[in-house]
């Protein structure tokens, strides 16, 4: 069978040679639609097109070390979590780690690609879905790149996944056992940046209506497309759990279990109880999701979902390190790992006369 070449895949998208080459090198400097991305990407595959010098560009890339790792946000210590672990772990594969905060924009996002990816990176780590997946699979092809994060299975690049339905369900279900029948989810603006938060919500409802719980969940979540840090520095997930839970509490409730959509925003809770003087667990319990190292105090024992991060960012830079001693073509790697509750004393039985 006839090898295919650059022109038979710019015939089957309707594009030009040139087009064709600079789309699948994964160059972010060219100025084309993501339709057309996505187009001349399905051609590639149907026809099964290889760039002319991908195994020659693997040896050159050989020589890198740098490891991208791009970051929504620092602010959240899920982040900075995480971004160690990366660090430590890829330094003992002799990777220099360069952390790429994003501040949860899309053109910081292609201009780190734009200034690394082309020429210095020898791998990628994104640790949240791609603003531009068409252009990260395509990148995927001769710059090895990993997602750790939500699952999206459509997504063809290699990914370290967490369940977050099923973490929503081991919330829910721990409240239930505990006696709560009302409860309060609080979270940030439910947008294109994640999928994690809506995942999180569907979960913990699919739960509660098991139990014939269906209408006995309020979710309060945060309005707006932007978020950014506030000007008193505080981190913007904090000051949403927060400011809502202040809007609750005026209003009134009779919920006894408040989620936090992750723990950023359940110490946001927290505070706002006890400025209020009301009682943790007593009053009301308070849970989120990531199990952050500050989740772990004594002084905020938060009840949370933890992600196994330590396993997931070592099995990142482990499928990077495959993709650069494999073959010139990259297998499609999707690992989900199975989210875990850990208890604390943020939760405890629903007060008298509630459950």
């Amino acid at each position: 069978m006839k090898k295919a070449t650059s022109l038979d895949v710019a015939r089957l998208a309707g594009v030009s040679q040139t087009t064709v080459s600079l789309v699948l090198s994964g160059s972010m400097k060219i100025s084309v639609s993501e339709e057309t991305r996505e187009r001349v990407a399905q051609a590639a595959r149907e026809l099964d097109y290889q760039l002319p010098a991908r195994t020659k560009a693997r040896a050159r890339q050989a020589e890198k070390r740098m490891l991208l790792l791009l970051v929504p946000t620092l602010t959240n210590q899920y982040y900075t979590d995480l971004a160690r672990m990366v660090e430590d772990y890829a330094e003992k594969n002799n990777f220099q780690v360069v952390i790429c905060n994003t501040y949860r924009r899309t053109e910081m996002e292609k201009q780190y690609l734009e200034t690394f990816a082309d020429s210095l990176a020898g791998g990628i780590i994104y640790t949240f879905l791609p603003s531009f997946p068409t252009q990260a699979e395509l990148l995927s092809r001769r710059v090895p790149t990993v997602i750790i994060g939500e699952k999206e299975s459509s997504l063809r690049v290699c990914s370290i996944e967490l369940n977050n339905e099923v973490a929503g369900t081991l919330i829910a279900e721990h409240l239930y056992l505990m006696g709560h029948r009302k409860m309060v989810f609080i979270s940030t603006p439910f947008n294109h940046l994640t999928l994690a938060r809506g995942q999180r919500l569907n979960g913990i409802r699919r739960q509660l209506a098991q139990y014939g719980l269906e209408n006995s969940l309020e979710v309060i979540a945060a309005e707006g497309p932007g978020e950014a840090d506030q000007k008193d520095d505080m981190p913007y997930e904090y000051s949403v759990g927060r400011k809502l839970t202040g809007e609750l509490m005026d209003r009134g409730t009779d919920a006894t279990a408040l989620i936090g959509v992750n723990d950023m925003t359940a110490f946001g809770i927290l505070d706002e109880l006890r400025a209020r003087g009301l009682r943790v667990p007593q009053d009301y319990s308070v849970c989120g999701f990531d199990n952050v190292f500050s989740a772990r105090l004594s002084s905020l024992g938060l009840t949370t979902i933890d992600h196994q991060m330590r396993l997931r960012c070592q099995e990142a830079v482990n499928m990077i390190l495959a993709q650069w001693n494999g073959s010139s073509a990259p297998l499609l790697h999707k690992i989900e790992y199975a989210p875990l509750l850990v208890a604390r004393s943020s939760t405890g039985p629903a007060r008298p006369g509630k459950a």
